[in-house]
């Protein structure tokens, strides 16, 4: 997926509520192919993913918006790790970034499906409105993420897990993607 594409824009209120919120068709049809094909190569390997095709709806960012700041807080909200910051959430990737490019772990309504990460999202402050834009990445970027949240030593560039790969940490996975690097 060369370029930077929009999936869709949301602008929230100080009270985290959406306010406006554009969806692009055309790309989610893109994400959607993507994510096919890369659940096809998923099933080959027998591997489980969460990659979820469906864009959320406003009340789902809503909620999901309200629990990142609840769960993060004010400090760790900051992309900073504190001793309360949970495996897999912004504070826990402690890297400066996470201000700028954030996560949202989405309930999806259906009783026994799992939460779904919703990466990368764009976050920018402007007065009292927090506007999160999600561009277009290839589904295999979204999992590199996942995998990175999940490890002990995540956000630290001086500890390199033993089974990791060189390129596998925050940075060189943003480095990869042109929405976010242009």
């Amino acid at each position: 997926m060369p370029g930077c594409s929009i999936r869709a824009v949301w602008v929230l209120n100080n009270a985290g509520n959406v306010v406006f919120s554009r969806r692009f068709p055309v790309v989610e049809r893109q994400w959607r192919i993507a994510c096919k094909k890369e659940e096809q190569k998923l099933d080959e390997g027998k591997l489980v993913s969460s990659l979820s095709s469906r864009l959320p709806t406003d009340g789902e960012i809503t909620q999901g918006f309200i629990d990142r700041k609840q769960r993060d807080g004010s400090v760790s909200g900051y992309g900073i790790r504190i001793a309360s910051s949970q495996k897999g959430s912004d504070s826990w990737v402690d890297d400066p970034i996470t201000r700028h490019v954030i996560s949202l772990q989405l309930d999806q309504n259906v009783e026994s499906a799992p939460p779904f990460l919703l990466w990368p999202l764009v976050l920018h402050i402007k007065g009292q409105y927090c506007i999160l834009v999600l561009p277009l990445v290839e589904p295999y970027h979204l999992m590199m993420y996942e995998k990175i949240c999940q490890r002990d030593d995540c956000g630290n560039p001086n500890e390199v897990k033993k089974n990791s790969f060189p390129g596998e940490s925050l940075s060189s996975l943003l480095l990869d993607l042109p929405c976010i690097t242009g």
